[in-house]
């Protein structure tokens, strides 16, 4: 039986999520997140396929955009 106290260790791992784009645009076919030294990136890749018709997967790893905060607010100012 696994000791089911043991925490996962998600260091150093990724995932990709699948994602449908059309033919042409600019978003990626995958995205995700990695964790690094304890730091979650959001990643997204890019299918392709080389001149010489090798297929590929090519990326780009970020910083998390900051979740935008509502400024509208339906208080009046004190001032």
């Amino acid at each position: 039986m696994a000791n089911s106290s043991k925490q996962y260790d998600d260091e150093m791992t990724f995932i990709l999520f699948s994602q449908e784009v059309e033919e042409g645009s600019k978003r990626p076919n995958a995205s995700g997140f990695i964790t690094i030294n304890g730091v979650k990136y959001d990643i997204a890749g890019w299918s392709g396929e080389s001149q010489a018709g090798t297929r590929f997967l090519k990326g780009k790893v970020s910083l998390p955009k900051p979740k935008e905060v509502s400024t509208s607010t339906k208080e009046e100012a004190p001032f």
